[in-house]
Order: structure tokens, then sequence, then C-alpha cells
């Protein structure tokens, strides 16, 4: 009887601070997100975190500021792996037929030159590989502004860091990628 008693008064704790924290909770992860939806998300996310921490026999000490960091580190992993809409899916308006057209069923009848492919993929792959010598800061404010299309000011405010270390850091891992890149650059001009 006294472990339904205390699981019972675990899960008002539970019940009661989630009530309290969500309407503020929300707003501030709507505030960063790009649509209700993914905020929604986010959120639900963010209490099902806490949900399972709480079953741990560490308790958490201040919920409110617990709840926030897992909301920015939540919110910095949906930005992180939310992929940019690869250009050769777009869709192509097709009058003609019931099916819309993709423009990679264009782009396949087109063949690129096996020396293209074959620079394309070395590119490719010594950009992937500059990229993961950068230090983490610097290679998600690069990937988020130049790979996903994420503002500058976007970033400062998922990052919770001033836009001028934004800046900062895209500019050292610019001058990085360009320093790292030069000699290939100097091959394919040659």
């Amino acid at each position: 009887m006294g472990f339904d008693t205390v699981s019972e008064i675990k899960n008002e704790q539970l019940s009661d601070a989630i009530h309290r924290e969500k309407g503020k909770l929300f707003n501030f992860i709507n505030g960063k997100m790009p649509s209700v939806e993914d905020a929604e998300d986010v959120l639900q996310d963010v209490f099902f975190e806490f949900v399972e921490s709480s079953r741990d026999d560490n308790p958490i000490e201040q919920i409110a500021s617990w709840l926030y960091r897992v909301a920015r580190n939540k919110i910095t992993d949906w930005y992180r792996k939310r992929k940019t809409e690869r250009f050769e899916n777009k869709v192509i308006a097709n009058d003609d037929e019931d099916e819309p057209l993709l423009l990679s069923d264009i782009l396949s009848s087109v063949e690129l030159p096996a020396d293209d492919k074959m620079l394309l993929k070395v590119i490719s792959e010594q950009l992937t590989e500059a990229l993961e010598l950068l230090p983490a800061k610097q290679k998600d404010v690069f990937v988020m502004h130049e790979l996903e299309g994420m503002s500058l000011k976007q970033i400062a405010e998922i990052t919770e860091v001033p836009i001028k270390t934004v800046i900062s850091r895209k500019h050292y891992a610019v001058s990085f990628l360009r320093e790292h890149l030069r000699e290939l650059y100097n091959e394919l001009l040659n």
C-alpha cells in the first residue's frame, strides 16, 4: 500500500508540474520553431523525457530550469536532423498528366560525363571530411546556415548565444573550410 501512495504522489507532482509549465514552455518553443505543429512535437518530446527522467531515483531539483534546458536541446536536435529538401526532389507542375513530375525524373535522362560525376563525388567527400574536422559549434552554425538555410538570427535564438558569436563561429568555419579545401580548389583550376 505504501508503494501506491508514493507512486500516486509522484504522478500528482508530475501532473502539476506539466500543467504549471505547459503554456509558458510551449510559447518558448513555438517562438523558435517554424510551425505550431513542430512546436507541439518538441513540447511532447520534452514532457516525455520529463516523465522518463522522473522515474529515476534522482529527483529533478529545479523543474522549470530542467524543462527549458531540455527544450533548447530538443529544438537544436530538431534543426540538426532537419534535412533540406534535395533540389532534384522538387515537384514540377505537369498539366498533361495526373501525377506531378519530379525534377529527378527529368535529370535522370540527362547523363553527366563520368569525369563530372567523379568530380562531384570528390568535392562532396572533401567537404564532408573538412566539416568533420571543424569544432562542433562552428560546424553546427555552418550546417544550419549554409545547408539548412536558417538565418543567423534564428541560429542565435536556438543556440542562445549572441548573434556576434554566431557570426564569429561562421567566419571561423568558412576560413577553416577555405584553407582546408584550397588544394582541391587549386587542382580544379588547373
